[in-house]
């Protein structure tokens, strides 16, 4: 991408950070504004694609917080990011209650299309800012694990930030100084102490922060489900393409970059936000607590073709299974101090 290699000559090097920044966001060239991710056709599939059960769940688990929060009014389910539009369609499909409106957080225009066509009624925002003030659920699945991160490497007992050059005109990794002092003092609170590499979610308290002033002021609750850990280090940065992992310093615009989202970085922002927090929990736990087994039972005695019966089966299983998504992914909620205590975490 031209706009990489003319920030790394300007400068001599970037940060990763800012490498994933221009590849992912960048306006004409970048992934998320200019690709087709998600589908067999894409590069990767997420959740609500694999089985209806998880979307079903999650639409359990929704209306029963607003039954807690007691509202009589109209409010919403916003879907940050939000796919293909699949999950907020499960949802809807469930859903008797007419004072529901749905929403999606996208910038995506092919993703934004395909939401459309799913739930013609939905509307779209670019921004928080821009959402109407009523009391909202805000589920993020997968969302967290795209926004940018910086890297850190101890090399002889010091610490130097992870950098993008051009070597041969090929992207390569090197260390550098630390560019913000500030956010590296602030990423060592939840850093273990044996750690030799770590790295920092950029937007992750910026977000949340926003969030959390929503809420505040509009009551609701918001969860996240990402692959990621509770407490740990090490270098998580990934790119896929065509369902397969590649280097992520190949062909950027065009591929994926993800990485592992810290939990505990969640956990660290929620209080700094004077939010209460639920989990994190694994996601084969919070499914099986709020009953997708059961809803796979119930699902299977009413269809007559054995092949969708193993279909249904088989996807439930990638959701909650140990050695696939059950383990990997985690699940955690956040709300306003003393508003609600939602089902499914302990």
């Amino acid at each position: 991408m031209e706009k990489i290699k003319e920030n790394i000559i300007k400068k001599g090097a970037i940060p990763v950070s800012e490498f994933i920044q221009i590849a992912m966001n960048e306006p004409e060239n970048g992934y998320y504004l200019s690709q087709k991710p998600i589908g067999e056709s894409g590069d990767f599939i997420t959740a609500p694609e694999i089985s209806q059960i998880f979307g079903e769940i999650i639409g359990v688990w929704a209306f029963d917080c607003f039954k807690k929060l007691n509202l009589n009014c109209d409010f919403q389910i916003i879907d940050l990011g939000g796919g293909k539009g699949t999950l907020l369609k499960d949802i809807s499909r469930i859903n008797k209650n007419k004072n529901t409106k749905y929403g999606f957080l996208e910038i995506n225009k092919h993703l934004i299309k395909e939401q459309k066509n799913k739930i013609p009624q939905s509307r779209h925002y670019k921004k928080i800012s821009e959402i109407p003030n009523l009391p909202t659920l805000f589920i993020g699945n997968e969302f967290l694990d795209v926004f940018p991160i910086k890297q850190f490497k101890k090399e002889k007992d010091k610490w130097k930030e992870v950098f993008v050059k051009l070597e041969n005109n090929q992207f390569r990794f090197c260390l550098r100084d630390i560019e913000n002092k500030k956010i590296y003092r602030d990423a060592l609170k939840i850093v273990p102490p044996e750690a030799d590499f770590f790295e920092i979610n950029l937007m992750l308290d910026y977000f949340i922060s926003k969030i959390g002033e929503f809420l505040k002021k509009n009551n609701g609750i918001v969860i996240f489900i990402d692959y990621g850990y509770v407490s740990g280090y090490g270098n998580t940065l990934q790119a896929i393409k065509n369902h397969k992992f590649v280097n992520p310093l190949d062909l950027p615009g065009k591929v994926d970059l993800t990485a592992h989202v810290n939990f505990s970085q969640i956990i660290y922002s929620a209080i700094k936000n004077n939010m209460d927090y639920f989990g994190p929990i694994s996601q084969r736990k919070f499914f099986i607590k709020m009953g997708a087994l059961k809803r796979l039972e119930i699902l299977s005695e009413t269809l007559k073709n054995k092949k969708d019966k193993n279909n249904l089966e088989l996807g439930i299983k990638r959701i909650i299974e140990k050695d696939q998504m059950g383990e990997l992914f985690k699940v955690i909620a956040l709300a306003p101090k003393n508003k609600l205590i939602p089902e499914g975490f302990d």
